[in-house]
């Protein structure tokens, strides 16, 4: 729903407020994951994280059909609950599950199951708005087939193989954190780690907001809708090939993740410069396009790229977390502190966009973050 821009509503302002909130309670949530885990194991943590998104996906619809604008906030609240906790769970787990010469691509596999869910989402999109060829909202079909499925969502997080029935192929077995007192896992938290990445996954999550404000204001239903669809399988493809990099035995992991870097970073910048030239264009004279109209490529074609670097970021960051925590205990804790500074980038950028500020501000505070995040990732 979000790949169509602002939760598939007709403006993006009172979703991206909506989203600030359950942002906000991310950041507080995302922190608490790893004594969450700790207490309950992290499947339990998946299971119980899977429980708000039905409940904020009905909220969208009750909007769509209704105009009812209370329980958006409810649901993203409610949301922003348990989705911190599944945040700071599935991280956890995609990073201690696989042999470390394979994690770059069991994460982009992680990513492309994600995205395999945005690609049904997408068909879904725009086998219920195909006809839809002015600006506006989806049709509220859409949420009710959304809603069921993530009804399935605990029960299907249930099917995970617990840490010690995991099987590797070299036979090892995944280290389970050891269970310790809260207040010890409280203090563990609070503990200072390595802050070098955290303006980079700040930065990750916040161009998330701008994405979908530019495609809700200026494309049509269904552009939207096939842009949930394309935007999916660019994301696969994208991670496919460079989860296969990150693994490349015949360079060093030094080398990998700065080459990496280097080439992910000037291509974020690259992104920014031609996002830069559209929206100044687009400032001026505010299109509505649909996939029939001159010009259309262009401008549809940004926001595609806008969730390629997304799931590179993605990809690329947790790989380099992986490296930098010495055991699982100490992985679970980092993945829920940097998953709770991605909140805090998404709820600042939500709280942005829910304004009618000029959304080439937006291209610009963007533009700004990766200038700030790109040394300080380098140098570890």
């Amino acid at each position: 729903m979000q790949s169509t821009g602002a939760g598939g509503q007709q403006t993006p302002y009172l979703v991206m407020s909506a989203n600030a909130v359950l942002g906000v309670m991310m950041v507080v949530t995302c922190s608490m994951g790893s004594v969450v885990a700790n207490r309950i194991g992290l499947k339990n943590a998946l299971v119980f994280g899977t429980t708000g998104y039905a409940i904020y996906s009905a909220s969208l619809y009750t909007n769509n059909r209704y105009g009812n604008e209370w329980f958006v906030y409810v649901g993203s609240a409610a949301c922003g609950i348990t989705a911190g906790v599944f945040w700071a769970a599935e991280g956890a787990i995609m990073i201690s599950y696989p042999e470390d010469h394979k994690r770059g691509r069991y994460l982009a596999y992680w990513l492309a199951y994600r995205n395999g869910g945005s690609i049904v989402g997408g068909a879904i999109n725009l086998a219920f708005n195909s006809t839809g060829k002015t600006t506006g909202k989806l049709d509220y079909r859409t949420y009710i087939v959304f809603v069921a499925l993530k009804c399935l969502g605990p029960f299907v997080a249930m099917l995970l193989s617990s840490a010690e029935k995991v099987q590797r192929q070299d036979g090892k077995k995944v280290a389970k954190a050891e269970r310790i007192p809260t207040v010890a896992e409280l203090k563990a938290v609070a503990r200072r780690q390595d802050s070098r990445p955290f303006p980079f996954f700040f930065y990750a999550t916040f161009l998330l907001s701008y994405a979908g404000s530019y495609l809700s204001l200026y494309f049509s239903v269904r552009s939207r809708a096939l842009a949930s669809l394309v935007s999916a399988l660019a994301q696969i493809t994208a991670n496919f090939f460079f989860g296969h990099f990150l693994d490349w035995t015949r360079l060093t992991v030094n080398q990998r993740a700065r080459f990496a870097y280097i080439g992910m970073m000037a291509l974020f910048g690259g992104t920014w410069v031609w996002a830069t030239i559209i929206q100044r264009e687009y400032g001026l004279n505010a299109p509505a396009l649909d996939w029939v109209d001159d010009g259309f490529g262009r401008g549809w074609a940004l926001y595609i790229l806008l969730q390629v670097n997304f799931a590179l970021a993605y990809n690329y960051g947790y790989w380099l977390a992986g490296y930098m925590a010495r055991d699982t205990a100490e992985i679970i804790r980092f993945t829920s502190t940097v998953r709770a500074v991605e909140a805090a980038g998404g709820a600042v950028a939500s709280g942005i966009s829910s304004t009618h500020a000029p959304l080439l501000a937006a291209v610009g505070v963007n533009f700004g973050l990766w200038g700030l995040a790109l040394i300080p990732t380098y140098l570890i």
